[in-house]
């Protein structure tokens, strides 16, 4: 594993660290127990982007050094990494944007929980489509025993993760809850006992990495649309539909039928980068249209190949 620091910002850093296909985030600040810093929050939008268009990349992981994940944002500093531009309300600020682009990612993406994962942090592992945790990990949600708001955006991705009533239960006490405990209410992806962590977590991504991306991306195109969406219309979205255009022209699903009748793993070929990219162009252009919908089929022929 290679390690490519970001330069240095004030109170901690973000590292990224790649191993093969998989690039870590990792927050450094062990001394504070990697409570982040406005400048820390605000590196990770642009990390996140750069990965996500990194066609050498196919997972992206977020983690804490030192065996912990995160205390969350530096009490100190929370109005700075709280205010909003423009009225300066402490309504998310740093957190939402930094939120709203690990969301954003189209790649999968792992939160490695160790340790603690406190207030602002769990706005990261929320953000995040899996969350591996250790069975020591403590979570606690403590805006209300500093007599502070947890961000709207973070409320609103809680309350449709656990549910209002769990929602409530977090945000009203404050209290730092088990990882049993925050895996039944569907916080935790999975629990794995401590000494098993890291064996487990390079499994999870080493899988993710040899999957599908067509089918990861379009998985997580559809789950994020899913909530707003009226009964029968998901995945009759321009997007969506680009996308299942993509299982009948592009290389993975072949590739797939074909290692799968052969007895091999599959190599899978489609990346994504260059998929997203033409349709934020096409979008910025005002030329994206609703295409037409072919039922289509590949030839015998391609699956014997």
């Amino acid at each position: 594993m290679t390690a490519q620091p970001v330069p240095d910002v004030p109170a901690g850093t973000v590292q990224v660290r790649r191993d093969g296909p998989v690039a870590w985030l990792v927050l450094d600040r062990t001394d504070r127990r990697n409570a982040l810093s406005p400048a820390m929050w605000a590196a990770l939008p642009g990390l996140l982007r750069e990965l996500d268009a990194d066609p050498d990349v196919r997972v992206i992981g977020i983690r804490g050094a030192g065996g912990v994940f995160s205390a969350g944002a530096d009490i100190a500093e929370v109005f700075e990494c709280l205010g909003e531009p423009g009225t300066g309300l402490p309504r998310g600020g740093l957190l939402t944007e930094a939120e709203t682009a690990l969301a954003a990612v189209h790649k999968p993406t792992v939160a490695a929980l160790e340790g603690y994962c406190m207030g602002g942090a769990w706005m990261l592992a929320g953000a995040c489509d899996l969350r591996i945790g250790s069975a020591s990990l403590r979570i606690g949600l403590t805006p209300s025993r500093i007599g502070i708001v947890f961000p709207a955006s973070g409320v609103e991705a809680l309350v449709r993760l656990v549910g209002p009533g769990t929602a409530s239960y977090l945000l009203l006490t404050g209290d730092t809850v088990t990882a049993a405990d925050a895996q039944r209410w569907g916080m935790l992806t999975r629990v794995v006992a401590d000494e098993d962590f890291d064996p487990a977590l390079a499994e999870v991504v080493t899988g993710l990495a040899q999957r599908s991306q067509l089918s990861m991306q379009a998985h997580k195109h559809l789950v994020r649309l899913t909530a707003d969406a009226v009964p029968g219309t998901l995945g009759a979205d321009e997007t969506s539909e680009a996308l299942f255009r993509q299982v009948l022209d592009g290389p993975d699903a072949r590739i797939g039928q074909q290692a799968f009748l052969a007895r091999r793993p599959p190599r899978f070929a489609w990346s994504g980068e260059q998929f997203w990219a033409a349709r934020s162009g096409a979008a910025r252009s005002g030329k994206e249209h609703r295409g037409s919908v072919v039922r289509g089929r590949w030839p015998r022929r391609a699956a014997r190949s």
